[in-house]
């Protein structure tokens, strides 16, 4: 093994060390120290890739928002249908990260320690921007390809929690990335979502 493809190894165990402590603690308990005791690693190594807590966390963010895109990709190349493809992948991709814990702590612990250093917060910001741009195709593919949705076959339950997941992530995408939305906008968006059939 060369020297690059084992500093390509030791930079992917690392953070899968810290991905795994995050999954277990807050990013605030964790020290450089328990990282390395983690990756197998001394301090001084883990020191050698990532000399700081904050070029460490910068490489994390890199890392995770990378394998979110290549996730979304490989769903878009396993579809047949071009018509369908970026909703659809859309769809797969968020349910695969909704679903993974360990990605959701991963998640509000970035943005947690982003809203303390504005240096963490950048990257996250660019990132939920790009996703926005994305959405904005995908919502005009949908409005032209998907077949009319009655409201009538979601149960209440399944609309509330609906709007629950709407309201809450707005709320905190807003604080990451704000565009300056409207509240009572979105709430009469939201609303109309349920009382009429979508085309």
């Amino acid at each position: 093994m060369n020297r690059e493809e084992k500093a390509k190894r030791n930079k992917k165990a690392i953070l899968s060390a810290i991905k795994r402590c995050l999954d277990r603690v807050a990013y605030s308990y964790i020290s450089m120290q328990d990282v390395a005791d983690e990756a197998g690693i001394s301090k001084g190594g883990l020191r050698y890739y990532y000399p700081t807590k904050e070029s460490l966390y910068m490489a994390l963010i890199e890392d995770f928002f990378t394998e979110m895109d290549e996730d979304h990709l490989s769903i878009i190349n396993y579809l047949d249908s071009n018509e369908d493809r970026a909703v659809l992948s859309t769809l797969f991709g968020i349910e695969r990260f909704m679903l993974n814990q360990q990605n959701i702590k991963i998640f509000i612990n970035l943005i947690l320690y982003g809203l303390e250093d504005p240096k963490i917060m950048e990257p996250i910001r660019t990132y939920i921007r790009s996703q926005l741009n994305r959405y904005e195709n995908i919502v005009e593919q949908a409005k032209s390809n998907m077949p009319p949705i009655s409201t009538d076959e979601f149960k209440l339950p399944f609309k509330a929690r609906i709007a629950q997941i709407i309201f809450l992530s707005a709320g905190l995408l807003e604080t990451v990335d704000p565009m300056g939305m409207d509240p009572s906008m979105l709430t009469r968006y939201v609303l109309s979502l349920f009382t009429e059939t979508q085309s």
